[in-house]
């Protein structure tokens, strides 16, 4: 009995000392390494440290300052989802809508025709032209009639007037269509922290128009 004791203990003597050796790495079974680099991996970086003051403790903790954020614009439809949704999220008065200028658009116009008889023919005496895209006025008045091509300013469908003329077409001018439906634009004056929190829940509302600095 005695002698197993002391085989017990010289083999349990030598499994420490292999253990304790790094023998045993191999099979997993190994001390945690106090040498470098482990410990210098481990250790703090004195030099990256920054003592600061209290004042400069005090502008890290400050909130940041408000900003004024705008996101458009929005059509009428659009707007009437994303006006409830901004009545239940925010103040009402922490953002308001802006109504935006319309802006002028221009047209080579070719009518107003008398029938849809004249203007299908008209249509397929242009589609006989290369370089010549027709389409159906927006504005109403001007139908039945033909487009081709709507342009953000005068000068530009002057332009393209000259060019569509060198190509044969004749009877074609410029004309200004009516001005198209009034357009919105979202404004948050003073948008805090807190404002953005509030706006999380209406990410999917706002991402036609993300938000952005005034």
């Amino acid at each position: 009995m005695l002698r197993t004791l002391v085989y017990v203990l010289l083999a349990a003597n030598a499994l420490y000392f292999s253990w304790s050796m790094g023998l045993l790495a191999g099979l997993g079974l190994a001390p945690t390494s106090g040498s470098e680099p482990q410990r210098i991996a481990e250790q703090l970086q004195p030099h990256a440290l920054q003592i600061l003051s209290l004042r400069e403790v005090a502008e890290l903790e400050r909130p940041p300052a408000p900003e004024c954020l705008r996101s458009g614009p929005w059509d009428k439809e659009q707007l009437s989802r994303l006006r409830p949704a901004l009545e239940n999220a925010l103040p009402p008065d922490t953002w308001r809508i802006e109504t935006l200028p319309a802006q002028a658009r221009w047209i080579l116009y070719m009518g107003k025709y008398p029938n849809q008889e004249t203007l299908k023919r008209k249509l397929g005496e242009l589609a006989n032209i290369a370089g010549v895209k027709t389409q159906t006025p927006r504005d109403p008045a001007l139908q039945p009639g033909i487009s081709l091509g709507s342009f953000d300013s005068e000068s530009a469908a002057q332009a393209e007037l000259g060019r569509l003329n060198r190509r044969g077409v004749r009877t074609a001018r410029v004309v200004q269509e009516s001005e198209p439906p009034s357009k919105s634009r979202l404004v948050l004056p003073e948008a805090t922290t807190d404002t953005r929190k509030r706006l999380q829940p209406l990410q999917s509302e706002l991402q036609a128009h993300p938000l952005e600095p005034c």
